[in-house]
């Protein structure tokens, strides 16, 4: 009967490797606080070992064999932070407010909106352009009132009269009141 043949490697790992095997479990047990888990660990590192190409050219086999494990358990606590992504639960579960307008208010808006563009283009020339270039264009009234060759207080009673002519315009109105006489109307566009 002949001996089975015995590599040279394993020869390696029988007698610079394995007498330390006590050694490796302590440090993997203190680097990731687990029993079994550093057994598993020693385990991965020995079974990388007999991959090697150059395993006889390591010159500190424990040192390198410590180093395989801090690496290895590196790795490990690296995976076990890694979040497994789930579904989340179907979005009826949720109540989340919707603040996108319904169509009613979509509708109403965009009415309102064509009221007051029309109440504008209503105004008299001499109040529209004071409120449009005040309210909208934001100039100041020292610039509008020298643009328009007129003191600040025409201009400011030029806008006040488009504001006031405005909110009228768009309050909305009894429909038994009488309506204004002509002579009113003059008032108002002045």
């Amino acid at each position: 009967m002949t001996a089975p043949h015995v590599r040279p490697i394993d020869r390696w790992f029988v007698d610079e490797v394995l007498p330390h095997e006590r050694a490796y479990i302590d440090y993997a047990r203190r680097t990731v606080r687990n029993d079994e888990e550093a057994g598993d660990i020693v385990q991965e590192v020995y079974t990388r070992l007999f991959t090697l190409d150059g395993w006889s050219a390591i010159a500190n086999p424990p040192g390198y064999v410590m180093r395989m494990i801090h690496n290895q358990a590196i790795e490990r606590i690296r995976q076990a932070r890694v979040v497994t992504m789930q579904p989340l639960p179907a979005p009826v579960l949720f109540e989340i407010a919707d603040d996108t307008p319904d169509p009613f208010r979509v509708v109403a808006g965009r009415t309102q909106m064509a009221r007051v563009q029309q109440a504008i283009a209503a105004l008299p020339e001499r109040c529209r352009i004071a409120l449009v270039r005040r309210r909208f264009a934001e100039e100041t009234p020292r610039e509008i009132a020298s643009d328009l060759g007129i003191s600040v207080s025409t201009f400011e009673k030029r806008l006040a009269r488009a504001v006031e002519l405005l909110t009228h315009a768009l309050t909305p109105q009894d429909r038994g009141a009488a309506e204004p006489s002509a002579e009113a109307r003059e008032k108002m566009l002045l």
